[in-house]
């Protein structure tokens, strides 16, 4: 099998590495053209657990997405993206992007960082998501112990901004409150004026100059680039008066 004759390469950094923070191995990786075309029938073949965007989330081999979610290894795939999630002995390691063009990442702990078994490089050929390249460099990242800035001219809130830079999209929802529905994250926009007519398909309501939509993770960027976007913030969740 082709895929197993990868050469994996950690740059610059040992393999293992103590710290506070959680690290990572990234890799950007391209994939043959096409390759998603066929996700969704190879993943039911598989048996592998998947959530598929339609006309709303359908599920392959679990009825919820939280069942979904504990499984060892899962699939969404919310056209044009996806998320491939597989929990290896040494870690996570996840491949997530659209098209063509996709990120490699692995790990998310704090003290000892390995590159994916073969085991997940011979389900990403049997899904037709193996890289097209003969080696892959893998490159360290550390999450810093502050959110990033926000660029300037970008109305998105500073958490969900690192939320799309983040190695992983899952865990740091579940750790700042985010709501997940796959790959869509749930936010609020402040708008002035009328919103740009791709985003139509993801509004969920709008109201007295707010509008609440059910975005998928990369294309906030985008959102918070809007014009008529004034702010781009997760819900208020409101919390009940102290005593």
């Amino acid at each position: 099998m082709r895929v197993l004759a990868l050469l994996l390469v950690v740059a610059a950094f040992p393999l293992a590495s103590i710290g506070e923070t959680p690290k990572y191995l990234l890799a950007e990786v391209t994939l043959a053209e096409g390759a998603l075309q066929t996700l969704p029938a190879r993943a039911q073949e598989l048996g592998l657990p998947a959530m598929i965007w339609r006309e709303g989330p359908e599920f392959l081999g679990v009825q919820s997405e939280a069942e979904l979610l504990a499984a060892d290894r899962f699939l969404i795939y919310d056209p044009p993206y996806f998320l491939l999630s597989v929990q290896t002995p040494s870690g996570r390691a996840v491949l997530r992007g659209q098209g063509t063009q996709a990120q490699l990442i692995v790990g998310g702990g704090t003290d000892v960082l390995l590159p994916p078994p073969p085991e997940f490089f011979s389900l990403l050929d049997a899904l037709g998501l193996a890289p097209q390249e003969e080696t892959i460099e893998l490159q360290v990242y550390e999450v810093p112990l502050k959110l990033p800035r926000v660029p300037e001219g970008s109305a998105l809130d500073p958490v969900l901004w690192a939320l799309v830079n983040h190695p992983d999209w899952l865990g740091f929802a579940r750790d700042y409150g985010l709501e997940l529905h796959g790959l869509r994250v749930r936010v609020t926009v402040e708008v002035e004026g009328q919103l740009a007519q791709t985003f139509e398909p993801y509004i969920a309501s709008s109201s007295d100059g707010l509008v609440e939509l059910l975005v998928p993770i990369p294309l906030l960027p985008e959102r918070g680039a809007d014009p008529a976007a004034k702010s781009v913030r997760p819900p208020y969740v409101p919390h009940p008066a102290g005593g």
